[in-house]
């Protein structure tokens, strides 16, 4: 086909040009691919950090608390989808510990659970990561992860547990666990629900109930049916409780997105203008090839052609470097950079369905930017293109 091969020879007569506009390409298409997944991978992350140690859905009796649980949560725990039901009590204390390390004291949340259900129902021996978790051992106590460091416990000490209620009780380290949270992390304990409730001299209620679905973003789906069951008391998903934080994650991919998509249309701009200075350069060869008949239409395809060519390099090569570098960080090569966050790797996930989109919208852009220089090339005349010559 003579429209390749003529915008075949015009790239390559200008390499360096040919050679800048394929870098804007593919830095674009690296930069926007890369930092969606990093994005899409941190956020993911997050998520399953608070839903690690975090139900689906709380039940709460607007501060009050829920009696007769039993029977309500044999109901609950037949809705389609529900994986368990969990009792849960939570309460405010301070835990303090002495050992060689020294004298330790610091605020907690204290979450008593039926370690049972929970287990069951959270995969909570997945997050442990010293000891382990024993039902059936009231006097023992699971902590975080950041506070049994900072304490410096090993599993079997004893540590002193003062409840908001002031009674003070002797606990002893069964285990630590790590959610991935900080928050969590460094301001948590675990307890069994039948101690919780003795130091907080509470009886057998509890201060809500909390649910885990087979799949956590099918929450919303059955509040509805939750609501019916459970009457005035308050129901709220995971998202209802993170909503600002789930809207902060989305306002700041959508600005990241829009910052970096600015390179690709930089990038397009670039390729229009190489194929402006072409178009001015080639303005004898275009007089010569309509003065032997070629048609409008065969100009303006060579020169869309030149972009084309361009535009398939730059995000074929963009790709292909987006996928090693991904494939770098999953390998670790950069976990250096998670000493600056709570993370143990950087996560990286990005779907096909968004990379179809940016390269989508990376051609569309390069088209779009082809299009004038190669209309403009198509309107000069024999005439035109030779009355200098």
């Amino acid at each position: 086909m003579i429209e390749f091969f003529i915008a075949k020879k015009h790239i390559l007569e200008r390499k360096k040009q040919s050679i800048i506009s394929i870098l804007g390409i593919v830095i674009g298409i690296t930069v926007l691919t890369v930092s969606i997944a990093i994005s899409n991978g941190l956020n993911n992350n997050m998520i399953n950090n608070i839903l690690s140690i975090s139900p689906h859905i709380t039940i709460t009796n607007n501060g009050y608390y829920i009696e007769d649980y039993e029977s309500i949560m044999a109901k609950l725990e037949k809705i389609s989808g529900v994986k368990g039901a969990i009792p849960t009590f939570s309460n405010q204390g301070i835990l303090k510990t002495d050992n060689e390390e020294g004298s330790f004291s610091s605020g907690v949340k204290i979450q008593g659970m039926d370690l049972k259900k929970a287990t069951q129902a959270m995969n909570l021996s997945k997050i442990m990561m010293a000891g382990k978790i024993e039902p059936e051992e009231y006097n023992k106590v699971l902590i975080g992860s950041e506070l049994y460091d900072q304490f410096g416990l090993k599993v079997g000490d004893k540590v002193e547990l003062t409840s908001a209620e002031n009674k003070k009780v002797m606990l002893v380290v069964g285990g630590a666990f790590k959610s991935g949270s900080l928050d969590i992390d460094s301001s948590m304990v675990i307890l069994p629900l039948v101690t919780a409730q003795l130091i907080s001299e509470s009886g057998d209620v509890l201060r809500s109930i909390d649910l885990t679905m087979n799949n956590a973003y099918d929450a919303p789906k059955v509040v509805g049916e939750v609501s019916k069951i459970v009457g005035e008391y308050r129901v709220r998903t995971w998202g209802d409780i993170n909503n600002a934080l789930l809207k902060a994650l989305a306002l700041e991919k959508t600005v990241m997105i829009t910052l970096f998509s600015l390179i690709i249309i930089i990038a397009g701009f670039v390729v229009s203008v190489v194929l402006n200075t072409m178009v001015r350069e080639k303005t004898r060869d275009i007089g010569i090839l309509r003065s032997m008949g070629y048609s409008r239409k065969i100009i303006m395809r060579i020169f869309l052609l030149e972009g084309s060519i361009l535009g398939i390099f730059g995000i074929t090569t963009g790709i292909i470097l987006s996928f090693l570098i991904m494939s770098l960080l999953k390998m670790g090569v950069f976990n250096k950079l998670t000493e600056i966050y709570y993370l143990t790797s950087i996560p990286v996930e990005i779907s096909f369905k968004e990379i179809c989109l940016i390269v989508g919208a990376t051609a569309v852009v390069i088209f779009i930017s082809s299009v004038f220089p190669s209309y403009r090339a198509a309107k000069l005349t024999p005439v035109e293109a030779l009355k200098y010559e």
